[in-house]
């Protein structure tokens, strides 16, 4: 029973230490925002004229190739 005993007291403590680094990593360090770009393959975007009043209010728009649009 002892070693049982010193065995759970080592996985208590390796727990606490972990749980205790998590919490200082989420409370006292905050990540830097940095923006983040990807290529998309296989889709084209289409150019297309945009009137200055609609540039705010329109998303732009993306085509999917043949093979990807809804039938």
């Amino acid at each position: 029973m002892p070693t049982l005993f010193r065995f759970l007291a080592v996985l208590g403590t390796i727990a606490g230490v972990v749980a205790g680094s998590l919490y200082v990593l989420a409370e006292y360090f905050q990540p830097e925002p940095k923006e983040i770009s990807k290529a998309l393959r296989g889709l084209k975007a289409e150019p297309r004229a945009v009137s200055p009043t609609a540039a705010s209010a329109q998303e732009p728009s993306i085509t999917l190739p043949p093979s990807h649009r809804a039938q």
